[in-house]
């Protein structure tokens, strides 16, 4: 890095150096992080991105990790971590304002207490807002998607905010603009009771809990939904629940979930992945398509 680790060390930010990836992700996997850094605030983080876009310091953007897998070797250069970027404001006519570090459940408690809906597909899903969007993260027949109205990002340069008709969101894809980074988004929901918000929320994690492994360490779905049927379904055909390889296995309860059995590596998380897909392929002809973000260097 051209810019020094004693130079790193007298900037204003809480940072970490040679930080554990394994402590940040969901999966608990992982090698360290040269170093991680916690702006406070957007203005912050913009200060932040420009400073290492100036210095030609290689850097990645986390939320909660709940949807990363970071290789064994680690992460040279610098994490920025969007977990104190969390604030969040309600304004007139349903509209939420929430900053990238935000997380979606957070939020779905808020607005649960003031019989706001829109916001109940999120239920269960641990991400953040910058990681939502990114990803156009969706459950419970919803995505993240069908209550944006406006999303800000740092373009390069500074701050610029996009419409939503103007985001060509897909299912799991945003298709933002490449390299940019999520500061903050305008959510638009509809005005209903709590009761009934309450009550749908129940459902959708009453479902959850019987469906998906949620007292186990995982990353969520694994892969995207093929066109021919879910993910989980056809890796269940195949008889995949319950392979392990080393500490990573696929999850007894939903064949989409990898979990951490023990002291899993990334290594053998990676390696079932390719099992699972090498799988799906040869006996089904289906190309399966990760959904998780794998970061850092590659073995």
């Amino acid at each position: 890095m051209k810019l020094s680790y004693n130079e790193l060390s007298k900037l204003q930010y809480d940072k970490e150096f040679n930080y554990p990836m394994k402590k940040y992700t969901s999966l608990r996997v992982g090698g360290k992080a040269d170093l991680i850094i916690y702006p406070n605030n957007s203005k912050e983080l913009i200060g932040l991105l420009n400073l290492m876009r100036k210095k030609d310091i290689p850097w990645v953007v986390l939320g909660g990790g709940s949807n990363t897998i970071v290789y064994d070797r680690g992460i040279k250069g610098v994490v920025v971590s969007t977990k104190k970027l969390r604030k969040i404001e309600f304004r007139n006519s349903g509209k939420i304002l929430a900053e990238a570090g935000a997380v979606l459940g957070t939020i779905l408690n808020k607005t649960i207490n003031r019989g706001m809906s829109g916001f109940e597909f999120s239920a269960g899903i641990p991400g953040t807002v910058g990681g939502g969007i990114f990803m156009n993260a969706g459950a419970n027949c919803g995505e993240i998607k069908d209550v944006t109205d406006r999303v800000w990002i740092w373009d390069g340069n500074k701050e610029v905010p996009i419409d939503r008709a103007d985001i060509n969101f897909e299912y799991r894809k945003s298709n933002l603009p490449e390299n940019c980074v999520i500061t903050k988004a305008l959510f638009q929901l509809k005005i209903s009771s709590k009761e009934k918000v309450e009550r749908k929320v129940k459902d959708y994690l009453d479902k959850r809990s019987k469906t998906q492994p949620i007292k186990y360490t995982n990353t969520g779905s694994i892969f995207k939904n093929p066109p021919q049927e879910p993910a989980g379904k056809l890796l269940e055909e195949l008889g995949l629940k319950g392979f392990k390889i080393g500490g990573a296995k696929i999850s007894e309860i939903h064949a989409n979930f990898i979990i951490n059995s023990g002291n899993a590596s990334t290594n053998d998380v990676l390696e079932l992945i390719e099992f699972a897909k090498k799988q799906a392929l040869a006996k089904r002809g289906i190309n399966l398509e990760t959904e998780v973000r794998i970061i850092g260097e590659n073995n």
